[in-house]
C-alpha cells in the first residue's frame, strides 16, 4: 500500500508537472506565481556539438566492437560453467532461451508455425524483428545467427541515433556516458541476445531523433516501425505530440484566432503523428488474419503468461513486496532487479523533468506507467533497457556530480556480467 500510494505521488506529480509546462510551452499564459516560475522555468541545457559522418561511423564501430566483446565474454563463460562437452549447434542454441524460442518460430514459418493446445501462441510477440530475421536468414541460412548480428547491427544503430540526439541539446562528455549507461545497463545483455529489444531500441531512437529535429515525414514511418516491434512502440505518439504542441506553440495560436495556422501546422506535419497506428494495425491484422479477432494476443498473453493489465502503482507495490517475500532464488534473479530498476527510472525521472525538454519526461511517464501496469510483470527490468530518457538524465546527473560517473558505471558492468552469466545458464533472467 505504501509502496503504491508513493509511486502514484510521484508519477502523477510529475504528470501534473508536464501539464503545466506543455501548456506554457504551447503558448498558454498561467500567471506569474511563484509556483508557476519554478515548475516553467527554462532549464535549457545550452550544450550541442556537431557530428561528422566519421563521428557516426565511429560511434557505429565501438558499439559493434563492444558487443562482439560480450559475446566473446559470454562463450567464456558458457565454456566455464556448462562441464559437459558440446557443439558450435549447442553453443548456439543456448540463445534460444525464454521469448527467443518464439520468435524463431515466426522467422520460421509465420504465425500458424507453432501451435500450443491448438492456439497460435507466437501472436503475442510483435513481428518486426522475426520478419527481418527471417530476411537475414536468405543470407546466412541459420536464424540464431541472423538473430544475435540483427541485434548488435540494431543496437549499433541506436547508439548511433543517441549520439546524434544528444548532439542537440548536450555536450560531447554527455553523449558518450548516456551510450555508455545504457550499454552496461545490468538487463543490456538483452542487446545482444535473440531477443527484440534492439529492434525496439533502434526504432525508438529514431523516432525521438526526428521528433526533436522535427522531421514529421520520418517520424511517423520510424514510430510506425517501433509500433510493430512491440506494444510500447506505440507510446512514441506521446512524445511527439508534446514537441509537436511545443514547438509550434499550438495553444497559444488557438488562442489567439490563428485557427488557420494551427490547422494547417496539424494537417502538415501534426498528421503524420497518425502514421505509427499503421505499425500496430499490421499487427493487429496478423491476429485477425490468423484467428479471425484482432485482439487474439491479449488472450493469449493472459492464458500463456498471466499477463493482464493493473494499475501501475499495484503493479510497482506488486513487485516491491516480491522482492522480499518470494524465495531467494527469485528474488535476485527476478524481483530485486525489478525493484532496483523501477527506483532508477523514477528517480530518473523526478531529477530530469524540470532539466529536460517535455518531450523526454513525457515519454518515460507513459513508459512507466504502462509496463508497469501488468499482473504479472517478471520483464520489467529488461523493459526498462528501452527506457530512453532514463540514461540521458543520468548522464546529465552524472555531468553535473562527475564523482558518481564511475561508481554508476562500475557498479553497473558488474551486475551486466553476472545476469549474463545466469542467463545463458538458463536461470529466471527474463
Amino acid at each position: 500500500m505504501v509502496i503504491s500510494f508513493l509511486s502514484s505521488i510521484l508519477i502523477w506529480g510529475a504528470v501534473a508537472v508536464l501539464i503545466v509546462r506543455v501548456l506554457s510551452a504551447s503558448g498558454i499564459p498561467l500567471g506569474k506565481s511563484r509556483a508557476v516560475s519554478i515548475l516553467t522555468a527554462d532549464k535549457s541545457l545550452g550544450g550541442g556539438f556537431e557530428v561528422t559522418k566519421a563521428d557516426t561511423a565511429e560511434v557505429f564501430g565501438l558499439a559493434m566492437a563492444f558487443r562482439a566483446a560480450v559475446f566473446l565474454i559470454s562463450i567464456c563463460a558458457i565454456y566455464i560453467f556448462k562441464e559437459q562437452e558440446f557443439s558450435w549447434k549447442e553453443l548456439l542454441n543456448t540463445y534460444l532461451q525464454w521469448d527467443a524460442n518464439n520468435y524463431q518460430r515466426i522467422a520460421i514459418g509465420g504465425y500458424t508455425y507453432h501451435t500450443e493446445n491448438g492456439d497460435f501462441t507466437t501472436l503475442a510477440f510483435f513481428p518486426l524483428y522475426p520478419w527481418m530475421i527471417r530476411a537475414l536468414t536468405l543470407i546466412l541460412r541459420n536464424e540464431i545467427v541472423s538473430g544475435i548480428l540483427l541485434s548488435a547491427l540494431l543496437y549499433s544503430g541506436a547508439c548511433c541515433y543517441m549520439y546524434k540526439l544528444m548532439a542537440i541539446d548536450y555536450s560531447r562528455s554527455s553523449a558518450i556516458r548516456a551510450i555508455i549507461y545504457m550499454s552496461v545497463f545490468p538487463h543490456a545483455l538483452f542487446f545482444g541476445v535473440m531477443m527484440n529489444e534492439s529492434t525496439l531500441l533502434f526504432m525508438s531512437m529514431a523516432t525521438l531523433y526526428y521528433i526533436r529535429k522535427h522531421d514529421w515525414v520520418k517520424v511517423g514511418i520510424f514510430g510506425a516501425l517501433a509500433a510493430l516491434s512491440r506494444m510500447a512502440g506505440i507510446l512514441l505518439a506521446i512524445p511527439a505530440a508534446v514537441e509537436w504542441l511545443e514547438h509550434y506553440e499550438i495553444f497559444g495560436r488557438v488562442k489567439d484566432g490563428k485557427i488557420k495556422e494551427a490547422w494547417k501546422l496539424f494537417y502538415s506535419k501534426g498528421l503524420w503523428i497518425f502514421l505509427m497506428l499503421l505499425g500496430t494495425g499490421i499487427y493487429l491484422f496478423c491476429n485477425y488474419k490468423v484467428t479471425g479477432d484482432w485482439f487474439k494476443f491479449l488472450e493469449y498473453q493472459d492464458k500463456y503468461w498471466s499477463n493482464g493489465s493493473c494499475y501501475f502503482g499495484t503493479g510497482i507495490a506488486g513487485i516491491f513486496e516480491r522482492a522480499v517475500t518470494e524465495t531467494r532464488f527469485t528474488r535476485f534473479a527476478i524481483w530485486i532487479p525489478e525493484a532496483v530498476s523501477i527506483a532508477f527510472v523514477i528517480a530518473a525521472l523526478i531529477y530530469g523533468l524540470r532539466r529536460n525538454r517535455s518531450m523526454y519526461a513525457a515519454y518515460l511517464i507513459i513508459y512507466i506507467i504502462i509496463n508497469t501496469g501488468l499482473d504479472w510483470p517478471i520483464s520489467t527490468a529488461r523493459y526498462m533497457t528501452c527506457a530512453i530518457p532514463a540514461f540521458i538524465f543520468l548522464s546529465d546527473f552524472s555531468e553535473r556530480h562527475r564523482w558518481t560517473e564511475p561508481l554508476i558505471t562500475t557498479s553497473m558492468a558488474v551486475a551486466m556480467g553476472v545476469y549474463l552469466t545466469a542467463y545463458f545458464m538458463a536461470k529466471q533472467i527474463l
